[in-house]
């Protein structure tokens, strides 16, 4: 029984020992956020990026692309003014989503000297609807540069509620910047408006493309890389949304709105990848647009008709840079052919 008890006395008190790591954890937490904080250790906003909208002024584009990297394995900006005689530009950003497109349209295109007579905006399965300004980390350097909160509403847009996480990311993002630099987009931040705003010479833009996706190129054979999501049916989705927002500005602006949703990487049988859900939703927001009066195009027909296959793709979603050229040719193809009345395309 001696024995026993000296053998208890030899080993700490277990909660006690847990309490005092919480302690040191807290502690821990109040040096890194707090204190920097004290001494003045604050993130300086970025101001509105002026010239944006000088270069994009210059170009005098009449077709104008919003998107993203989606976008940018798509269409050659270049390439389809020589094929459709119109000037056209992309404001394609790597990671962006509906709520950086619609602070574009507001403070670059609808600000612009020389305003376009047309507006294509291009993303994947449900994106259009979601109340959310990038795909992946947030730039909150970048939101400030295209944000003029004079004019833009940002802080007015609807957002969804953050997550005791997310707060504390945030705040953790306004001391240590660097936790969410935008650095791993800077290479090619604003990518096919290049040569005409950016100065970037096409052929570091197609190097920086194929660099940006060789990760894929080893697993492009696996059928569950970036498969097709949905959150939500359409009706409970667009109330939240940019996408009235984004249809109004476009009437005000008397803008020719077309939404482009791209399809998804095909099952190995080359049958559509979509589930049943997502299906359902596009058939809710191809009515919505033509309510609207807006065009919509659904490429999900380019694989029921081997327009598109799987082996065209680097990944879930992205194509391969060598087709870029034959995806903006039947594009281009399209927009030539194409009524003037709106409605729904594939």
């Amino acid at each position: 029984m001696q024995h026993s008890d000296n053998a208890a006395s030899t080993y700490p008190d277990q909660s006690s020992t847990g309490h005092l790591s919480v302690w040191a954890l807290v502690a821990m937490l109040m040096v890194v956020l707090i204190v920097p904080a004290v001494f003045g250790r604050v993130r300086i906003p970025e101001q509105f990026d002026q010239s944006v909208v000088d270069q994009f002024d210059l170009t005098k584009a009449s077709t104008v692309f919003l998107g993203n990297s989606l976008l940018d394995t798509r269409i050659d900006a270049d390439y389809l003014s020589e094929l459709t005689g119109d000037s056209a530009v992309s404001l394609a950003i790597d990671g962006t989503a509906p709520g950086i497109w619609y602070v574009q349209m507001k403070n670059i295109v609808a600000v612009s000297e020389n305003p376009p007579s047309r507006v294509f905006i291009f993303f994947h399965d449900d994106l259009i609807t979601r109340p959310i300004y990038f795909t992946g980390p947030e730039d909150l350097g970048l939101i400030e540069r295209l944000s003029q909160s004079s004019i833009s509403g940002y802080g007015a847009l609807p957002s969804t509620p953050q997550s005791i996480r997310d707060r504390i990311l945030n705040a953790f993002v306004s001391i240590y910047p660097i936790a969410r630099s935008s650095s791993y987009a800077a290479s090619n931040s604003v990518s096919s408006i290049g040569a005409e705003i950016a100065g970037i010479e096409k052929q570091e833009l197609n190097d920086s493309s194929d660099q940006f996706f060789s990760f894929a190129n080893k697993r492009e054979q696996d059928a569950v890389i970036q498969g097709p999501k949905f959150h939500g049916n359409f009706n409970s989705a667009i109330g939240k949304s940019f996408l009235p927002q984004i249809i109004e500005l476009t009437k005000a602006i008397d803008v020719d709105l077309t939404v482009v949703r791209v399809a998804a990487k095909p099952n190995p049988d080359g049958s559509s990848s979509d589930p049943e859900s997502l299906d359902n939703y596009t058939v809710d927001l191809a009515s919505y647009l033509t309510t609207n009066n807006v065009n919509y195009i659904d490429m999900s027909g380019h694989i029921e008709n081997g327009t598109l296959d799987a082996a065209m793709y680097y990944d879930g979603y992205h194509l391969k840079h060598r087709f870029l050229a034959t995806y903006t040719e039947f594009f281009a193809e399209w927009m030539l052919t194409a009524q003037d009345g709106k409605g729904t395309t594939q």
